[in-house]
C-alpha cells in the first residue's frame, strides 16, 4: 500500500470511529510503528488530525480553518506531539540539580517541562511568566515559584509586557526555551511579542539556556526571531528529526541532542 492510500485510510478510519489508535492501525495496515508514527506526524502538520498519545482524534472544527499567522492555539498545541515533548523533558532534566533556579517560557512543551520538574525535583525555585505552568508546578509544596507579574494574555495564559522587568533582580541557573520555529540560518523564532521579550530577557541572565523543540518545529520559521542557533548552549529534540536537517544543524555549529 502506497504512504497516500495507508494516509487516506487513516482518515476515513478516524472520520468513522472519531479516534484511531496507532497499536489497531499497526495491525490493520501491517506496517511498522515508526511508519504509523512518520503518517500521523506528516497529516497532523498537514491539519487533517490531532496526534494525541496513542493515536489521533479530530482537527477541532476552529483549528480546520486557515489561519493567516499560522497561530495554533495552546488547547490544539496541548494535545500534540507528546510523546516526543516527553522524551524532550526527560532528557533535560538531565541538566537539572536540586536547588537550582529554572526560568521556564511558555507553550505546550514548557507545560511538559513543568510537569517533569514538578515529579522529579523537592527543592527548586522556577520563574516562569505561565499561569499553567505556576498551576502545576504549585503542586510541589518543595518547589518556590516565581509567577512574573504583567497583563493577561488569555490564548497563552501568561503574563506579559514591561511588568517583566523584575526578571532583572534574578539569577537564573538554565532557562528552558521553546519556540515555534527552528531554523539553521534564521534561527530560533516565534510569533508573539510580548513573550519573545520575556524569552530574550531570561536567556540574557541565564546561565545556561536550552531549547526544546520537538522535531515538527524544525525548518520552521515564526515572524520574529528570538536568537541564532549558536546563541544557546543545546537544542534538544526528538528522534523523528530528519537526517539530512540534523547534518545542517551540524554544519552551522548547532550543539544538538537527540532525546
Amino acid at each position: 500500500m502506497l504512504a497516500k492510500q495507508r494516509q487516506d485510510k487513516i482518515l476515513e478510519l478516524l472520520e468513522l470511529n472519531g479516534r484511531v489508535h496507532t497499536a489497531e492501525l499497526v495491525k490493520l495496515l501491517d506496517v511498522s510503528s515508526e511508519t504509523i508514527r512518520k503518517d500521523l506526524e506528516l497529516l497532523d502538520s498537514r491539519r487533517k488530525l490531532t496526534r494525541v498519545h496513542g493515536g489521533a482524534v479530530p482537527l477541532e472544527k476552529d483549528a480546520q480553518k486557515p489561519a493567516s499567522s499560522g497561530y495554533v492555539s495552546l488547547k490544539i498545541r496541548n494535545t500534540q506531539n507528546l510523546e516526543q515533548k516527553a522524551a524532550i523533558a526527560r532528557r533535560a532534566l538531565e541538566m537539572v540539580r536540586e536547588e537550582q533556579s529554572v526560568a521556564l517560557d511558555y507553550g505546550s512543551t514548557s507545560q511538559i517541562m513543568a510537569m517533569a520538574l514538578r515529579d522529579s525535583f523537592s527543592r527548586l525555585t522556577v520563574i516562569t511568566n505561565s499561569i499553567q505552568n505556576t498551576l502545576i508546578l504549585s503542586e510541589n509544596p518543595g518547589i518556590t515559584v516565581i509567577l512574573l507579574g504583567g497583563i493577561l494574555n488569555r490564548d497563552e495564559l501568561t503574563l506579559v509586557d514591561e511588568f517583566s522587568a523584575i526578571l532583572d533582580n534574578f539569577h537564573i541557573d538554565i532557562m528552558f526555551m521553546s519556540v515555534s520555529g527552528v531554523e539553521p540560518e534564521v534561527g530560533l523564532t516565534d510569533q508573539r511579542l510580548s513573550e519573545m521579550r520575556i524569552q530574550n530577557r531570561m536567556h540574557r541572565l541565564a546561565g545556561r539556556t536550552v531549547v526544546l523543540a520537538d522535531s515538527s518545529k524544525f525548518g520552521r520559521t515564526g515572524l520574529l526571531k528570538i536568537c541564532s542557533v549558536q546563541d544557546v548552549d543545546a537544542i534538544i529534540t526528538d528522534s523523528g528529526l530528519d537526517p539530512l536537517m540534523r547534518q545542517r544543524f551540524l554544519a552551522v555549529g548547532a550543539n544538538l541532542i537527540i532525546a
